[in-house]
């Protein structure tokens, strides 16, 4: 799966496309049914440190990390052929790294104030498994606001709390939708569609007015020279899931290969390796 012309102009220009997903249905009905499972059987309600897993616990105190993020249903759309080859035209290179994917499971009545991820232009790309609407908390983004340097974007934003009455930066995670800003869009997506974004872009949601919560699954890729990487997956993926992947998947995981951690990623990985772990359920 390669971008065509036009799409690759809108998502420079804009910094997002909508597309559909190029993976089978069984494979998102597979993760559907992992969490189920899961939420069925919870293991400890434990708020994790986000606090975007409405039935998804942490699988220990103070981490992000369900059981669920990076077991093998989520791994294979994660790490879906034809995601790795749009990565890779992306970037323009073969060499790729799977930093981590991530499932955001959006409390009702929660919002996510404007933010921008990162000041690096890189791709992050985002799956709503119920889909994505105003009345259930989807994206809404400023286009263009992933080129040139935070401070005009963020102007912009506080200007329109202070006419709308905001008078404090809110939370990255409220309960109170934060400010309609001039040029925003809400990029509303059905299940079978996905959201290819820049990580500089600025963004917030809707509020999810339920009645359930909201599931996403996002997940980024870096360059083989960037100083990202936050996982040794071998000291988190059971050999069982392991031997489930393709030669493929494990290239982009890096399986075998040596390399440093991110030093911001120093202290979660010293905390959580040995004591958060993927498998295949």
């Amino acid at each position: 799966m390669k971008l065509t012309d036009a799409q690759l102009e809108q998502y420079h220009r804009d910094g997002y496309i909508i597309m559909d997903c190029p993976w089978i249905v069984e494979l998102t009905e597979a993760c559907l049914a992992a969490v189920d499972k899961v939420a069925a059987q919870p293991v400890g309600a434990i708020e994790d440190s986000i606090g975007n897993h409405a039935r998804l616990p942490p699988q220990m105190p103070g981490s992000y990390w369900s059981v669920l993020d990076h077991s093998l249903p989520f791994l294979r759309i994660i790490l879906n052929d034809e995601v790795v080859e749009l990565i890779r035209q992306l970037y323009g290179t073969h060499d790729i790294y799977m930093r981590n994917g991530g499932i955001n499971d959006m409390h009702v009545g929660h919002a996510v104030a404007w933010h921008r991820d990162y000041d690096m232009d890189r791709t992050e790309i985002m799956h709503y498994f119920t889909g994505g609407r105003r009345s259930n908390g989807c994206l809404r983004v400023l286009p263009g606001s992933h080129r040139g340097p935070r401070e005009p974007w963020l102007e912009k934003i506080e200007q329109a709390r202070r006419e709308q009455g905001i008078d404090k930066t809110p939370q990255s995670f409220t309960n109170d939708i934060d400010a309609l800003v001039p040029g925003e869009v809400a990029l509303e997506v059905e299940p079978h569609q996905l959201i290819v974004r820049s990580t500089a872009i600025w963004h917030a949601t809707h509020r999810n007015e339920g009645p359930h919560s909201r599931m996403m699954n996002h997940f980024v890729y870096r360059e083989a020279e960037a100083d990202d990487h936050r996982f040794h997956w071998e000291e988190y993926l059971t050999d069982e899931l392991l031997a489930a992947l393709s030669a493929q998947q494990r290239e982009v995981l890096w399986i075998g290969r040596s390399f440093e951690i991110a030093q911001k990623y120093r202290a979660e990985r010293a905390r959580e390796v040995g004591k958060v772990r993927w498998g295949v359920l």
